[in-house]
């Protein structure tokens, strides 16, 4: 175990913690041959920070490592324009492993999780001693011997879902705590860049959450930055991790789906409120409505002045109202047990009828 696992923190997800929100840098830190890589890296750090963020996430990988020999041109690529052969692109979004130590400092400056997805177990290890949680990418949740490394840091781990099934989710999981893995969270996601909004598919967190256990959040690949972020807290996500960059039209594969960081703030903004709204799920009055409660939930209600003795009937000197400043009556379900009754007191217009009050 590496001496950073000795030094672990607890999840920042889970039960009883606020939605951990990851401004997901990506690779929109190049930007083709306009230069300016690294510093547009640290302002990314800066405009997560900015708008809000718990974490700022990077992407640490090397092309020979993720695609075999030949694997030619994306289709999902060439629709959006790009033609060039997919290990050459990858290789030209390499980040140098030197510029994780200024960036994770940069993070702490900040205030923000550092946060890198490393695609094979060189890179794990040069993300690890900056990198308090670690995220696995959706496509490497079948990589067991970077599910190896990671298990044996004993940190927290956020795991992305994309076009994965059950039975895989439960394959990772089960590999990630056989080997002394830290706690985990699961990502629902959509694996298109952008995602449609009907292959969403937001009921999946709490699907997931209850079938696995474990906390789930969404990593949204949408072109809005607010109704899916925000569906999926009310849903009840742990962690939304959304994909942004400085200028949309900046040239690389990932800057047109991702959000600038206005929209970044405007959608975690929107995450804290809605985050309030959620709530416990217990249905019951809110403090804030005591008052009205009292004021305006009807009760049995005198209308007119009732002497004692007189026989109290629906109509004629009682009735089912909201008793503003009176004293609120018995629930209207229970007139069946007042109509017909004699008052036992003087009970004065708008009073509430009440237990003892009539025999």
């Amino acid at each position: 175990m590496s001496e950073s696992a000795q030094e672990k923190t607890p999840a920042p997800f889970g039960p009883g913690k606020p939605v951990f929100v990851v401004g997901e840098a990506g690779s929109n830190w190049r930007a083709g041959d306009v230069g300016g890589d690294e510093e547009r890296a640290h302002a990314m750090v800066d405009a997560a920070a900015d708008a809000g963020c718990d974490a700022v996430k990077f992407q640490v990988f090397r092309a020979v490592t993720l695609y075999a020999p030949g694997a030619g041109q994306s289709d999902y690529l060439a629709q959006a324009g790009i033609h060039e052969d997919v290990i050459a692109l990858l290789g030209s979004l390499e980040m140098p492993y030197a510029m994780l130590a200024g960036l994770a400092a940069r993070a702490r400056e900040r205030g923000l999780e550092f946060m890198a997805a490393a695609f094979a177990v060189a890179d794990a290890r040069a993300v690890d001693p900056y990198a308090h949680v670690h995220k696995i990418a959706s496509y490497e949740i079948n990589h067991l011997r970077l599910l190896e490394f990671i298990a044996a840091t004993g940190k927290p781990v956020v795991v992305s879902t994309g076009a994965a099934t059950r039975d895989d989710i439960r394959r990772c999981l089960d590999f990630l705590r056989a080997r002394g893995g830290g706690p985990v969270a699961l990502m629902q996601c959509t694996a298109a860049y952008p995602a449609p909004p009907a292959a969403v598919n937001l009921r999946a967190i709490p699907a997931l959450a209850a079938e696995f256990g474990v906390p789930v959040g969404l990593s949204d690949h949408t072109a809005d930055p607010i109704a899916a972020p925000a569906g999926a807290v009310a849903l009840g996500a742990a962690v939304i991790e959304k994909h942004f960059t400085l200028n949309k039209k900046l040239p690389g594969p990932d800057h047109s789906f991702a959000v600038e960081p206005h929209e970044l703030a405007a959608m975690v903004r929107t995450i804290r409120l809605v985050e309030q709204m959620r709530g416990t799920g217990e249905k019951t009055p809110h403090a804030v409505e005591e008052e009205l409660v009292a004021y305006a939930v009807r009760g049995l209600q005198a209308t007119r002045a009732v002497a004692p003795g007189e026989v109290l009937e629906e109509g004629v000197n009682m009735d089912i109202l909201r008793p503003g400043k009176n004293r609120r009556g018995m629930n209207p379900f229970e007139i069946g047990r007042v109509q017909g009754r004699r008052a036992t007191r003087a009970i004065p217009a708008g009073d509430g009828i009440r237990e003892g009050d009539f025999a």
